[in-house]
């Protein structure tokens, strides 16, 4: 993907420009749209990659946090069960359901770096690689 030079007009910093996939990137990105006023910003979460050194069940919960989505349908707050129900505030429901999308991206979004955190400290015993030791090799 090429990364561009500008974002809503403002010129990309060097450094956010050589990890735009990363959540800094996407912090920055995010804080240029409420720079324009702009209270319902488009989620990020799906220009980050999952880090490499993942293992494959904590992968899998990642992307199935990205892939998590509000449904305007429905209006359910997180976690979107039937037994969360949309109860607007005010008149504006159109406000109401980006505003709720808004906690529903956010929310996602906390998951995954939480699932990077705890993959990624070599101590969670749901890793697929739990039989590694926290330098990365097998103990024997």
């Amino acid at each position: 993907m090429e990364v561009p030079r500008q974002y809503l007009g403002v010129p990309v910093p060097d450094d956010i420009r050589r990890q735009w996939d990363s959540w800094d990137a996407a912090t920055w990105r995010r804080s240029r749209h409420m720079a324009t006023n702009n209270l319902f910003p488009p989620d990020q979460r799906y220009t980050v990659r999952p880090p490499a050194e993942l293992c494959p069940r904590h992968h899998d919960a990642w992307v199935g946090y990205r892939n998590m989505d509000f449904d305007p349908v429905s209006g359910n707050r997180w976690p979107g069960h039937p037994g969360s129900p949309f109860v607007p505030v005010g008149r504006d429901l159109s406000r109401v359901a980006e505003e709720r999308r808004c906690e529903w991206d956010e929310k996602a979004s906390e998951q995954m770096r939480l699932i990077e955190q705890i993959c990624l400290s070599g101590r969670s015993p749901q890793c697929d690689r739990a039989e590694q030791g926290a330098g990365g090799s097998v103990v024997e």
